[in-house]
């Protein structure tokens, strides 16, 4: 018998010594060239097809507009904390229509990958592609920070980047009663975090998103629209919110 590290015993050696002394050199070859098995405790295969793993898309704000350079720092340690693996979606800015179906692509995308563990959170302009998502089915759940569910009635950016802002994204008037989440269907579990004093996005658009659907819940928190900034702990809250419904899935 050899093994890597172990030289041939010959036959008669084994004859003249002690039984037990040659068993534990055997054991010993055998170790060295056997594999070690696999411990119950090893992480999931991260990355790989059909994962235990729950996996997260991350969705940034910017009136569909900007980048939020603060997202991906504030969001993913909170995410891997809760046990997601965290995904974050570069969707083309100034094209309504374009980031929609950039979201509903890499949730296709995922879906394919880690069918049954796929979860979404978005701010602002990001939470309204997060609530799209629950709301079409793509994701099992969603959190959405101040999302824009009407984008017929939100008249802030009109102020904020002119009166041409819905052309500024691409956006027609059939569009933005098409893309709206509040004129849509609600599938799957939608929580809404609205800052009290925002006044970006108003509280009242969130509150009459979730009197229009059981599945979309409203969480009102102090703060504006930005309120997850200073208060990061929130952004720990939801994400403990929707591993609470992931596990709930996994029974």
């Amino acid at each position: 018998m050899t093994g890597a590290g172990c030289s041939r015993i010959p036959t008669r050696s084994i004859i003249r010594r002690a039984v037990a002394p040659c068993a534990a050199v055997l054991l010993a070859c055998l170790g060295l060239a056997l594999p070690a098995p696999a411990t119950a405790s090893a992480p999931p295969q991260v990355g790989k097809g059909h994962s235990l793993a729950r996996h997260l898309l991350l969705i940034h704000g910017g009136s569909f507009l900007y980048e939020d350079p603060l997202f991906e720092s504030l969001t993913r340690p909170r995410a891997v904390a809760a046990g997601f693996v965290p995904h974050y979606l570069a969707y083309p800015l100034g094209d309504l229509r374009g980031a929609v179906a950039a979201a509903q692509a890499e949730a296709r995308r995922l879906n394919a990958l880690y069918p049954g563990r796929v979860y979404a959170y978005g701010t602002s302009a990001g939470g309204t592609l997060a609530a799209l998502l629950a709301g079409d089915g793509m994701v099992e759940a969603a959190v959405a920070k101040a999302p824009i569910s009407d984008l017929v009635a939100w008249g802030w950016p009109l102020t904020a980047y002119g009166s041409d802002y819905y052309e500024q994204i691409g956006a027609t008037i059939p569009d933005r009663y098409r893309l709206s989440p509040l004129r849509r269907h609600a599938l799957r579990p939608l929580l809404i975090v609205h800052g009290r004093g925002d006044r970006v996005v108003p509280v009242a658009m969130s509150r009459q998103y979730a009197v229009k659907f059981k599945q979309v819940h409203l969480w009102v928190v102090q703060g504006g629209h930005h309120t997850e900034r200073t208060r990061p702990e929130l952004l720990s809250r939801a994400f403990q919110w929707l591993a609470r419904i992931a596990g709930a899935h996994d029974y």
